[in-house]
């Protein structure tokens, strides 16, 4: 789970991080803010690089709320005493999966970190002002299961006094149950998770043959999508939205997962109102049974019986593929499904144009 700014700052009060006074306010509180000037005023977003987008003011904080920052709407901001830097650092600690281990990055700080260039490094290489900050970061990452604390900018003010003017706090969602501060539930775009994406999530919850709607989330168009796990997907979906495609939902199925994963994933997937289309597209696999898993949208598909019988557009290879769309060709004469079916000799990305064509009539949306 990725934090808000001052729900991260909540976790670095505990551990002993100076943290500037604040007060979160929404449209109708910012008025009332007991804080002594002079403020900064900060949309509280997940995505980043909020200050380039104009989420940080120094004035009137009015016109930030309602405001689209980075595909965000800024429902809440946060109002903070303003400090007088002296110098900026960017300072974080994650988890590196290449070496298993977590790893101290440490650097100039502040807007533009990226061109700036930080490094891996120890704590015994950071300036000595810096040193029990770093420690207690340290206490943050270990104590609340984090896959990232960061915070950027890290600054010294005129007085030499260290403080968090930032947090990026990204929690390891497995140790939930160990946590005794707990945040509010919410999906990539911040906010409370579907009805939808609760039910697919629960569809691994002790089953690891496989996965099948630990990736899923609700959009706002009208072309459901079942993505086979990996890069390709990201780049599937690329091309369905570049080519004028509307996605739905998004979600993916990875490993090997046995048809009546598929089933429930499906029926969730297809349970959507005013669908115009469904795209079920993946590359070659290695492991997985692609009669398993196509078998297993059908059955989902059976269950739900969209209505109108909307295009579906599929587009896989692997193992026992061959047997798949032969069963698949024969289903759908039979029940009425209009299956446009395609293997590993046609690249992917080409089925997001004909998705296109056939849910929208050739013209787009």
């Amino acid at each position: 789970m990725l934090l808000y700014e001052h729900e991260g700052k909540e976790l670095f009060k505990t551990c002993g991080i100076n943290v500037p006074e604040s007060q979160l306010v929404s449209v109708s509180e910012y008025q009332s803010v007991s804080l002594k000037p002079p403020l900064v005023f900060k949309a509280q977003l997940l995505s980043g690089k909020r200050a380039q987008a104009g989420g940080i003011v120094f004035d009137d904080p009015k016109g930030l709320f309602g405001k689209i920052i980075n595909g965000e709407k800024v429902e809440k901001v946060l109002a903070e005493q303003r400090i007088d830097i002296e110098e900026e650092y960017y300072l974080s600690f994650s988890y590196s999966t290449k070496t298993r281990e977590a790893v101290l990055t440490f650097g100039k700080g502040g807007t533009g970190v990226e061109e700036k260039g930080v490094q891996t490094a120890s704590i015994d290489d950071l300036p000595e002002q810096l040193k029990d900050t770093a420690q207690k970061l340290w206490e943050v990452f270990t104590k609340y299961d984090c896959e990232l604390a960061e915070i950027n900018p890290l600054v010294l003010d005129k007085e030499g006094k260290v403080w968090a003017l930032d947090a990026k706090v990204i929690l390891d969602d497995d140790a939930d149950f160990r946590r005794e501060i707990k945040f509010p539930q919410r999906n990539l775009f911040g906010r409370p998770p579907t009805e939808a994406e609760i039910e697919a999530r629960k569809i691994d919850e002790g089953d690891h043959r496989g996965t099948a709607g630990s990736v899923y989330w609700d959009l706002d168009g009208d072309i459901a999508v079942l993505a086979a796990g990996g890069g390709g997907s990201v780049v599937n979906m690329d091309a369905l939205i570049s080519l004028g495609g509307k996605p739905a939902n998004y979600t993916e199925h990875s490993g090997n997962p046995p048809r009546e994963k598929i089933k429930r994933l499906t029926k969730i997937m297809l349970s959507k109102k005013g669908l115009k289309g469904c795209w079920l597209v993946g590359g070659t696999a290695n492991f997985t049974d692609i009669y398993e898993t196509l078998m297993g949208f059908v059955e989902g598909l059976r269950a739900v019986k969209p209505k109108p019988n909307y295009p579906i557009v599929i587009r896989r290879g692997g193992p026992n593929d061959k047997k798949a769309f032969e069963e698949l060709k024969k289903i759908g004469k039979k029940a009425g499904f209009d299956f446009h079916i395609y293997g590993r000799e046609t690249p992917m990305t080409s089925t997001a144009k004909i998705m296109v064509e056939k849910a929208y009539g050739n013209t787009g949306n």
